[in-house]
């Protein structure tokens, strides 16, 4: 009988300001100043302890028992096997394998999750510039609102051609290119502001088309550099940049605004992401042979979407940024319009389920990665955590959405929505890292296709719960928690039916499409 294959597989074991006047008299500077200037300290040297202590852990991790790095074992596959990266022809079973890069693939996912913390300031820090620029230009509501929204139409355009350009090119070109051209746009937005209120969304709107393209060219190093059996912890270590990149924000934000004004604000961040593309350019590199699909190769567009996965995927992704933004966006005015907080108190507030949310999903991706390295499938790894990334949120949220009668100031609400947003990390080891579980070679692009309805849901969940505050006389739960329960219930309703972490060779299946034409003629 006719040898099978032999195959090498890894078997290791957005919101209010703190400012009501676009330039603080000296009352302001002699009382609050210091007072934030103090919190972004304290909290600040708590991010960075954090990490550090994270990515400590994090190494410690995968040396561990159940994280032991790239341990390889040879096995005999099945005939259909199918390996979604080409790997190196083993003429002899008894030939060691390689020794793989793991300083490299370490130091990749380290400098990637840096270019996600700068991604999320430069989102964030618009929400906290927004009311002294408005005092400057004299903008209402209603151009706020626009102006708040207009990063998303950039992000929201480029998801799918993000994905497509770090296929074709390499994760390290697109990332690139995605940080130069949003950090530029952001330096350019004091200019533009002065020019006209259309010049300066045009502004925002760039920085939304270089953002747009992070985040796929981001996934494509980590699926392609991280082995299976630590991906889930890699993913989670870009969310822990995301929300990081948030609270960095949220934080440094008003010190700046308050020292030097807003427009040092929009000049200090985008000097840093240019900083950080010049260590990109030098220390960033694609594995060999990772670049899946050159200039004149057909991406198999029609299998890509025709996968069942892939939309379970893009539901559960869609349903679960509807209430990630909603919440990220309205709960400083949830806070101080209807549990009486000032906008400082509830500015601060609102960093504390970021600040847990880090550490839900550092803990998240190595619990994962345990439970799939002991055995347990990666599918049923993905739903676990992905349930618990929907049902914990949903019972934090209809607890706030029955609560009557609150007392201002009460802290039940906040560590309900503390519990209520930080679990919804674990959701990095389920749906976020599900795009490189379906294909690494085309990941880029899976995560194109499902980031572009998950920025849609921004859009949509952003201004829904302002239209419906102001229909239902600012009824809360109406507006903004039972429509996100209910989202919860069915993006996972879908996730659970329609996942499979299974690999798919896309490739394959268009070839025989293409064989089966060819033999009916």
């Amino acid at each position: 009988m006719a040898m099978q294959p032999i195959h090498r597989v890894w078997a290791t074991h957005p919101p209010n300001s703190l400012f009501a006047s676009h330039q603080p008299d000296k009352q302001w500077q002699q009382e609050q100043v210091p007072n934030v200037q103090r919190l972004g300290s304290r909290l600040a040297a708590g991010l960075v302890i954090g990490t550090f202590t994270g990515m400590l852990a994090s190494r410690r991790a995968s040396r561990n028992t159940f994280g032991r790095p790239w341990r390889k074992t040879w096995v005999r596959a099945p005939a259909e096997a199918v390996e979604v990266l080409t790997t190196p022809k083993i003429e002899d079973a008894n030939i060691l394998p390689p020794e793989e890069p793991q300083d490299e693939h370490q130091l990749i996912v380290v400098l990637v999750a840096a270019a996600y913390v700068i991604w999320q300031m430069d989102k964030v820090n618009m929400s906290i510039a927004i009311l002294p620029m408005a005092a400057d230009f004299s903008w209402d509501s209603s151009e706020q609102g626009i102006i708040q929204s207009s990063i998303f139409w950039g992000y929201a355009a480029t998801q799918v051609l993000g994905g497509l350009l770090a296929t074709r090119f390499g994760g390290k070109r697109v990332l690139l290119f995605a940080v130069a051209l949003w950090s530029l746009a952001t330096m350019l937005a004091p200019s533009a502001a002065t020019v006209s209120t259309e010049v300066f969304i045009a502004s925002r709107v760039l920085v939304g088309i270089g953002e747009g393209l992070a985040p796929a060219a981001g996934l494509r190093m980590v699926a392609t550099w991280v082995p299976e059996a630590e991906r889930s912890r890699a993913v989670a270590t870009l969310g822990a940049g995301k929300t990081g990149g948030s609270i960095a924000g949220l934080l440094l934000a008003p010190v700046v605004i308050g020292a030097f004004g807003w427009q040092a604000m929009f000049y200090s961040f985008g000097v840093l992401g240019l900083f950080w593309a010049a260590v990109w350019w030098v220390k960033g590199q694609d594995r060999e042979g990772s670049v899946g699909a050159s200039g004149d190769q057909d991406i198999p567009w029609f299998p890509i979407l025709s996968t069942p996965p892939l939309w379970g995927v893009v539901v559960a992704h869609f349903c679960h940024d509807f209430g990630g933004y909603a919440l990220l966006t309205w709960t400083p005015t949830y806070l101080n319009k209807a549990m009486g907080y000032d906008l400082t108190g509830s500015s601060e507030l609102t960093v504390i389920p970021s600040v847990c949310a880090v550490a839900v999903a550092a803990m998240a991706g190595t619990a994962a990665d345990h439970l799939h390295g002991n055995g347990m499938s990666l599918t049923t790894v993905r739903k676990i955590f992905q349930s618990l990334g929907f049902f914990i949120p949903c019972l934090m949220l209809g607890l706030l959405a029955n609560m009557s009668d609150v007392e201002p100031g009460s802290v039940m609400p906040i560590i309900l929505l503390t519990v209520g947003i930080a679990s919804g990390a674990c959701s990095y080891a389920g749906l976020y890292s599900s795009h490189a579980d379906l294909s690494a070679k085309y990941s880029g692009i899976v995560n194109g296709v499902s980031t572009t309805f998950g920025a849609l849901a921004g859009v949509c969940s952003n201004a829904y719960v302002g239209y419906a505050l102001k229909a239902t006389d600012s009824n809360w739960a109406l507006s903004l928690f039972l429509p996100s329960i209910g989202l919860y219930v069915v993006g996972w309703l879908v996730y659970t039916v329609l996942y499979d972490a299974t690999p798919i060779d896309w490739d394959k299946e268009t070839n025989s499409t293409v064989d089966s034409t060819v033999d009916s003629t």
